[in-house]
């Protein structure tokens, strides 16, 4: 080596220790510049790119030092963690086992190999590994930390968090194990001590997201929205992490404001937009929010008034007029992302639609509010215009449609307020030559409506008709129910949330119930998932964008499945297998699944445990199934509200759907027969929920006794943690939270527990 090379690769690693990384970088390329094939510089600059987060350019470097120099130990361990953290498990795993081929006793390969094998679901062996590090390296932090992980994964919190203490014994201010233990801590309800762990954790590093988002996770947990709220700001302006604005959902969600917040408002605006979870998560706390506005506020206080007499436009809006709410990014992002479920802000939209009826018919109305009254014909056309209207408004907005399609067959110009006044009363789509309303020059917020309402739907149409059908549908309630949801698919959705990806089901469900034991599990890394009863979509495609997964997504509704495909396509997934079909017939398809989905489905089968079985014949020996049904406690005011319907003849057609939610509302007891349930608030959804054509629901024990005469696992319930750490004080001796004898007692005491659905997941036997 020339003197110059040596200097300048001195320097090199010299800036590297300093932590001067665009320095040593830069040297690091100086001396490759003078000897290409200097093995030791290709892995320096690979260590030096990783630490900066330049993870492809670090593989690069790395790939090269080991074509010049296949025996570098350490250039192989490296890889594998730059793999690794690009979840490209099993090429770390095979780099891992390449470092340990070249050096047996390499406790970091070791520790690292165990790691990666617990990412794949395989805790046996990696724990094992783990295991070998520390019998070779006993004072190693970062592998108690591991091991602590591992255990932790399997339930065992108590031997976590000793193994996460000896970890920090050993390195006081180690980040990752703080963060680790607070987990461990709160997972126990040991909430003052995580808190104690996580304000340590900041002390050392106060902008550390993950200890952030911790602490935010358990001061939600105490009841403190305020702090928690705080936190998970301050986390989100340091990184806008995936799980942060999981975390800011989930606190924000359960608050209803007192004043006004500029800083919130355009926060949620996003969360709606982007999104930072399904938009219908966070409709009430939006409208909520929206109300206290100075300017909309007073708007919708004075429509909740007067109700159900309509108010002009001077006297519902007020001096600002309707250009206030087009300004309004919060009041829009709602409207265009879910169905409101707030029932003033309905009745001031529902009289906001009626001035724009009323302004529409005037030839010299202008264009004024075309921001919200774009987005208001949205928000109708994604509840399916459930808003009411009288007799007299209907065949104003009638005619007005009627003219609507003379001027699109004489190629008439026709005013966006025209257009937005038909688009909230009727979908476009139906309109005779709609298609020629997307040759025409638009502003942007109409366009964006007709691509809802004109583009969508056609495609939703072409890909009906090349749908494939996999078994026939000749049960006599499976065809009823198919005619309903090709009527009204459900749900109606806008956006979905990237999800955070997780390597494996198994992988998934270890985290999800750390104190469950899990038996393995069926299939190998990339999972075989059905979706039975998939409606328009939101589960598989949730699957598809989180784990490794085939997926056969089977529907009895055409214009469902229409639905889900376009939402695939929009998302760029391509690894499902959309077909009609009826569970019920699965079985001659001949083909078996690791994974079954069926939530919100079985209760509306003739027999549900005889559907259960039929998809139980189709899972692997140690698959997973999640399974949502109905709580006969949870849904007695649906019951009751059915009564009320049955009593009152009405049908099950919009108009009467219109109509029926009104009476209801004019009811002391609305809330408890129904319009506390976000479903209320669209006609696909009202008919799902109180119009089903058939509906069964159930009790804790009768589950209970199906899954011990089936040979099932129950696994744990998809819950809020509020709920498990209130049963988890009632019931201290199950941890595990999987005692349904003792889950029947606490719903019975709090009846409104399961108000969405029992949903669960269970494991079926290893055996065959």
């Amino acid at each position: 080596m020339v003197p110059d090379l040596r200097s300048i690769f001195a320097q090199a690693v010299g800036h590297h220790q300093a932590g001067r990384l665009d320095e040593a970088i830069a040297c690091y390329g100086q001396t490759l510049a003078l000897k290409p094939d200097l093995a030791g510089a290709h892995h320096n600059l690979g260590n030096a790119l990783w630490e900066q987060g330049k993870l492809e350019e670090a593989e690069a470097s790395y790939r090269r030092a080991l074509a010049r120099q296949p025996n570098l130990v350490g250039a192989h361990n490296n890889l594998g963690t730059v793999l690794l953290e690009q979840d490209r498990l099993d090429e770390a795993v095979a780099c891992y086992r390449e470092a340990l081929v070249l050096a047996p006793d390499y406790a970091e390969a070791l520790n690292n190999l165990g790691a990666a094998l617990c990412r794949q679901g395989i805790l046996d062996e990696g724990e094992a590994s783990i295991r070998r590090a520390l019998v070779l390296k006993p004072d190693f932090a970062g592998a108690h930390d591991g091991l602590g992980t591992v255990l932790w994964e399997r339930g065992k919190l108590e031997e976590a968090e000793a193994s996460m203490r000896r970890a920090l014994a050993l390195a006081p201010d180690f980040t990752r194990a703080l963060d680790n233990l607070g987990g461990v801590l709160r997972d126990q309800e040991r909430l003052q001590e995580a808190i104690v762990v996580y304000q340590q954790l900041l002390q050392a590093t106060p902008g550390d997201v993950d200890g952030l988002d911790g602490l935010a996770c358990v001061l939600a947990a105490q009841g403190d929205a305020a702090k928690a709220l705080q936190t998970i700001q301050r986390s989100l302006k340091i990184e806008e992490t995936t799980s942060a604005k999981r975390i800011f959902v989930d606190i924000v969600k359960q608050l209803r404001w007192a004043n006004d917040n500029a800083q919130l408002r355009h926060t949620l605006a996003r969360a709606l937009m982007e999104p930072w979870a399904r938009p219908g998560e966070l409709a009430r706390t939006a409208a909520h929010l929206i109300k206290q506005s100075a300017h909309i506020g007073p708007c919708v206080a004075r429509a909740a008034q007067a109700w159900p007499q309509l108010l002009s436009a001077p006297e519902l809006f007020g001096p600002d007029r309707p250009q206030a709410l087009a300004d309004d990014e919060l009041l829009l992002a709602l409207l265009v992302s879910a169905q409101n479920t707030d029932i003033e802000l309905e009745r001031f939209l529902t009289m906001a639609r009626r001035v724009l009826l009323e302004a529409a018919a005037d030839e010299g109305a202008t264009d004024a509010g075309l921001e919200f009254y774009a987005a208001l014909a949205r928000q109708c056309f994604i509840n399916e215009y459930v808003f009411f209207r009288g007799e007299q408004e209907v065949q104003r907005a009638g005619a007005l449609r009627d003219g609507l399609v003379r001027e699109l067959e004489t190629g008439t110009p026709i005013s966006s307020s025209r257009l937005l006044a038909v688009a909230c009363y009727f979908p476009l789509y139906s309109l005779s030559g709609a298609t020629r309303l997307m040759e025409r020059t638009w502003p942007q917020p109409v366009a964006a409506l007709l691509a809802q309402q004109v583009r969508e739907p056609q495609e939703e149409a072409q890909l009906r008709a090349t749908m494939p059908s996999l078994t026939p549908i000749e049960d006599a309630v499976s065809r009823l129910v198919r005619n309903q949801y090709e009527e009204n698919p459900y749900p109606r959705w806008v956006r979905m949330p990237p999800a955070e990806k997780t390597d494996t089901i198994a992988g998934y469900l270890r985290h999800k119930f750390p104190a469950t034991i899990l038996r393995g599990g069926s299939g190998g890394e990339t999972a075989e998932f059905l979706s039975a009863g998939c409606g328009t979509g939101q589960l598989p495609l949730a699957i598809a964008q989180s784990v490794k997964a085939r997926v056969l997504a089977i529907d009895l509704s055409l214009v469902s499945l229409g639905y889900a495909k376009r939402k695939a396509q929009e998302l760029g997934l391509t690894a499902i297998e959309f077909a009609q079909a009826d569970l019920l017939e699965l079985g001659s398809v001949g083909r078996s699944f690791d994974v079954v989905e069926c939530s919100g489905v079985l209760h509306h089968l003739a027999d549900p445990f005889a559907g259960w079985r039929a998809l139980l014949s189709l899972l692997r020996p140690g698959g997973f199934m999640l399974v949502g049904l109905y709580s006969e406690a949870a849904r007695r005011g649906i019951i009751e509200a059915r009564r009320f319907i049955a009593e009152r003849s009405y049908g099950v057609c919009a108009d009467d759907i219109r109509r029926c939610r009104q009476d209801l509302l004019d009811l002391d007891q609305s809330r408890e027969l129904g319009a506390a349930f976000g479903d209320f608030f669209g006609v696909s959804s009202c008919r799902d929920l109180l119009f089903h054509v058939q509906e069964q629901q159930m009790r804790l024990p009768a589950i209970a006794a199906f899954l011990k005469d089936n040979g099932l696992t129950f696994l744990g319930f998809e819950i809020d943690g509020a709920t498990l750490r209130a049963y988890r004080r009632g019931f201290p001796d199950d941890p595990a939270a999987t005692n349904l004898d003792h889950w029947h007692a606490f719903e019975d005491d709090r009846p409104d527990t399961f108000s969405s659905m029992y949903v669960f997941w269970i494991q079926k036997s290893g055996s065959t």
